[in-house]
């Protein structure tokens, strides 16, 4: 009586040669059986040809790269959204120095139009007379500090105006 089963040929070049592959789905049924090394609690387990594909598909090489990739993409994902409450205090932070440095722009620019304003008012106020004496002892009118570089967001493009300016016309003055 001949005992070997098997219906192919034995190749005796290894484990998996000379017993097949175990997820095989051709084989049949899969059989688990699970043994405590201490005791004698024991499970046992039958995978249907169904279930032995799917298996095999699960823990075959290219699922394996699938997930490294998943995993990649969702670390990277995690790592960008806990980036997000971060940003959005900048982002607050940011827009409080935008509004604080356009309300000061604005305050700069009401002391600026109220200084020329008392600056006038004193050229005005020091009309020099005629007698020599008198214009001696009147102080000289100081010049005119100089302006003060705007800081609002349009400094660009006012300095691209002042630049193709036309200065072979003179300028009228200020009324």
């Amino acid at each position: 009586m001949n005992r070997n089963l098997t219906p192919r040929p034995v190749r005796a070049a290894g484990a998996k040669d000379a017993h097949g592959s175990i997820l095989d789905p051709s084989a049949g049924a899969l059989y688990v059986h699970m043994h405590r090394e201490s005791g004698l609690a024991h499970r046992h387990y039958v995978l249907k040809g169904w279930q032995v594909r799917t298996l095999r598909l699960l823990v075959s090489r290219p699922m394996q790269l699938v997930y490294v990739i998943a995993i990649v993409t969702m670390g990277w994902a995690w790592s960008q959204a806990a980036r997000v409450p971060i940003l959005l205090l900048r982002v607050g932070e940011l827009t409080r120095d935008a509004k604080r440095l356009d309300t000061l722009t604005e305050r700069l620019t009401q002391l600026t139009a109220r200084y020329e304003q008392v600056q006038r008012m004193m050229a005005a106020a020091r009309v020099p007379t005629a007698s020599a004496k008198d214009s001696a002892r009147v102080a000289p009118v100081a010049s005119r500090p100089a302006p003060v570089r705007d800081t609002t967001r349009d400094t660009t493009r006012a300095r691209a105006a002042a630049a193709t300016k036309d200065t072979s016309r003179p300028v009228p003055p200020n009324p």
